[in-house]
């Protein structure tokens, strides 16, 4: 019998435990219950703010969207009609390059034929001026040479003649 007052013994102080145990947790369980309220009731009045901050920020975020949306369809089509502009450009770029490369071809030639021309002509005065002035140059100082050879009438003297010698050889 000692046995079983012990285990009875035993049993009712575990039950004991158990109830302490079980009351403890049902004050805490009240204690959270206050906390819990008091906290729902400091927050409730916080609520239809963040409830309107809420609309505001998703109203803000469709209205933000839809700029962004709307400036990147804009900057979309600034970009093609830059690209479209640069294209304009370049090809008239290049229209400028050929027509300046064809018109340097065209003023070289130009050049080419009046340096050609200006040969020619200066070709043309030294044949066509300038040995008939040389010619009839060279007939006045023949004559001019044989008047005075023949006005003269003497002969020259040998110094004369060496000296004139000198000046063919």
């Amino acid at each position: 019998m000692a046995s079983s007052e012990t285990t009875f013994l035993l049993m009712a102080i575990a039950v004991a435990v158990s109830s302490v145990s079980l009351l403890m947790s049902a004050f805490a369980s009240i204690a959270m219950f206050r906390a819990v309220k008091r906290i729902e009731d400091t927050i409730a009045p916080l609520v239809p703010e963040a409830m309107s901050t809420l609309k505001e920020a998703r109203a803000t975020i469709a209205e933000t969207s839809s700029r962004v949306r709307e400036i990147g369809e804009r900057s979309r089509a600034v970009l093609e009609e830059t690209q479209a502009q640069l294209s304009h450009f370049d090809a008239a770029r290049q229209e400028v390059t050929e027509r300046l490369r064809i018109q340097a071809e065209r003023a070289e030639l130009v050049l080419e034929d009046s340096l050609s021309r200006v040969q020619e002509l200066v070709n043309t005065l030294h044949s066509g001026v300038m040995r008939p002035v040389r010619e009839v140059s060279g007939v006045m100082s023949g004559i001019r040479t044989a008047f005075s050879t023949y006005l003269s009438g003497r002969r020259p003297s040998v110094a004369q003649a060496t000296h004139d010698d000198e000046m063919f050889i």
